[in-house]
């Protein structure tokens, strides 16, 4: 599957999966590809952000700042994580430019972001651990009143007959 960014509206509408399913985090490909890729793969998304804004006034050298600072300090992030993000920076959630795109915007931006998935991350995982305890009690129902009854006459049995 190729990652780029017209794949940020499908991802932006699974949240689900682009936060809990199985992909790779920046850091991750770094070591399968090249310790760069991760930065060279951010650059596309922002300069695909900076043309969506119609804002021509980063150069490279800004974008490839921009995106080593991204590549270094959210390394964690799966790359579906940041399709996210950036979606969601593009339907205006985290703030707007003002004529111009500025980096430490988008940067703040991310922390804000982050508290968002990490909610997100703690509301997933809660709904996983109900619905495998819901699973848990449907195949080990509790006792019921009259087996309970049964059980406690057995255990009273067996303890009158072994007292010491």
């Amino acid at each position: 599957m190729k990652v780029n960014p017209d794949l940020q509206p499908y991802f932006a509408g699974n949240l689900q999966k682009a936060i809990m399913g199985d992909y790779p985090t920046l850091a991750d490909i770094n070591l399968a590809y090249d310790e760069q890729f991760a930065s060279m793969w951010l650059v596309a998304q922002i300069a695909n952000l900076a043309s969506f804004t119609g804002s021509k006034n980063l150069s490279l050298d800004q974008e490839r700042d921009l995106a080593r600072v991204i590549a270094t300090e959210y390394h964690y992030f799966k790359i579906t994580e940041l399709l996210v993000f950036f979606y969601r920076f593009k339907a205006g959630r985290y703030g707007r430019f003002y004529g111009s795109v500025d980096p430490m915007v988008i940067t703040c931006a991310l922390r804000e972001f982050r508290r968002e998935r990490n909610d997100l991350i703690d509301l997933y995982e809660q709904q996983r651990r109900e619905e495998e305890e819901a699973e848990y009690n449907k195949a080990h129902p509790p006792m019921t009143r009259d087996e309970w009854i049964e059980v406690k006459a057995i255990i009273a049995m067996y303890n009158s007959n072994y007292t010491v």
